[in-house]
Parts: structure tokens; C-alpha cells; sequence
């Protein structure tokens, strides 16, 4: 599986959106364990201003001393889980996504070593977990909700994982990468078949226009598991 991923991302090129002054990156980190291929995950601390709660990948806000996209990925990882820039090996990027809040995020997948222990600051990482890749290409724990917003419908995509609710910016992604990566089509409704997709939303977001009106983004932040 990690070769046909690696083959896969090494022929995608995304485009970039060179609009948007409001950046962000994660990491999507990849381990080989027992035969298997993992995606390692964080849930974010209960006592952040935002995204409180929520499952997501190592990343953050660009800082002014960055000097790109890829280094605040690496800054962000270590400071969130303890985990240094030398045991990453970077084997691509996928397409860029809009936050709720607007940022243009640009995720990184990179292969960690098996052996690595997370260590979690407190102040911004409740729990660090591994989910084997193949559990979100089985549509059984998955669900997906419908947003309105100002330039059509959204769907929100769910996998319910050990108690963890894997949502949202984090769960498109991980669909992303199945599609770049295995040619994975899902058996449910990636995009909603009147509305553009996220990667073409994410490439005309110019940042004049809200893509969430104020009550959809408190219900976004707000929201709990709740099947």
C-alpha cells in the first residue's frame, strides 16, 4: 500500500491559490506497524479557542519567521507532539483546503518511524492516536452531514473511530489521499453533485466572501458527536 501512495503522490501537482495571506499547514503522518499502514491523528485540548475538542492532523498557522508552508508543518509537528523534522521524510502534498476560519491549509503526507512515541504539549493536544488507513476505505463507520453555504452544499464527512469523531477538513483529506494515493472511489458521495468541489473552491476563494455564514461556523465549532 505505502509504494502505490508514494507512486501516487509523486505524479500529483497540485495547484496553488497565491491569493490568500492567511496560511496554515499540517502533516498527515503515515507509519508502517505489523503489516499495516497508519495515519497517526491528534485530538485537540477541550481548553483551545477554537476547533476545541476536534480530531485533526499536527499543523497550524504560518508564523512570519517561516520560511514556507513546509516549514511551519515541520515547526508545528514538533512543537504539538514532540515529533522532530529529521524522522519525517516528506513523499508528497496534497491539494490545499479553506478552514472554517478561512485559512488556505496546505497538508503534507510524510512517512514516521514505526518506533516513534508522541509526546503531547498539554496545552494544545489532548490525546495522540494511530488509525490503520484501510479502516476509512470501509463506508460502515462512515456518515456525512449537508451545510448550507453562500455558493452551494457541502457535505461534511464522519468515521467514528474507537470513540473519536474524525470529521470535517480532517476526514476530507484522508479521502484525498486515498483517492490520490490507491485510486480509492468510496462507495458514498465524496462531493455534493451540485456544488464544487472543495479543491475548486479552495483554488477561486479570492477571501471576499465568507465560505460559512456565522450560524453554520458555531454549529461547526460548537458540535459534538451526535449519531
Amino acid at each position: 500500500m505505502l509504494n502505490k501512495i508514494r507512486q501516487g503522490l509523486t505524479g500529483h501537482h497540485p495547484l496553488k491559490n497565491p491569493q490568500i495571506q492567511k496560511r496554515a499547514s499540517v502533516l498527515i503522518p503515515l507509519l508502517e506497524a505489523e503489516g499495516e499502514l497508519f495515519v497517526m491523528l491528534t485530538q485537540r485540548s477541550e481548553k483551545l479557542r477554537s476547533h476545541a475538542g476536534q480530531v485533526s492532523f499536527p499543523g497550524g498557522k504560518q508564523d512570519p519567521h517561516d520560511a514556507n508552508s513546509l516549514e511551519t508543518a515541520f515547526r508545528e509537528t514538533n512543537e504539538e507532539i514532540g515529533l522532530p523534522q529529521e524522522k519525517i521524510e516528506i513523499i508528497g502534498q496534497l491539494d490545499q483546503i479553506l478552514s472554517l476560519h478561512n485559512y488556505l491549509v496546505t497538508p503534507f503526507v510524510g512517512l514516521i518511524p514505526n518506533d516513534f512515541v508522541p509526546v503531547p504539549n498539554q496545552d494544545e493536544i489532548e490525546a495522540v492516536f494511530k488509525v490503520p488507513l484501510s479502516f476509512f476505505m470501509n463506508s460502515e463507520q462512515h456518515w456525512t452531514e449537508e451545510f448550507k453555504i453562500p455558493i452551494g452544499t457541502i457535505l461534511a464527512h464522519h468515521f467514528e473511530f474507537e470513540g473519536f469523531d474524525i470529521w470535517g477538513l480532517t476526514a476530507k483529506l484522508i479521502l484525498r489521499l486515498l483517492e490520490i494515493g490507491l485510486g480509492h472511489v468510496p462507495d458514498f458521495p465524496v462531493h455534493h453533485p451540485d456544488s464544487p468541489t472543495w479543491m475548486e473552491r479552495t483554488l477561486d476563494y479570492s477571501g471576499e466572501e465568507l465560505p460559512f455564514d456565522s450560524k453554520a461556523l458555531r454549529h461547526f465549532e460548537q458540535r459534538k458527536v451526535h449519531r
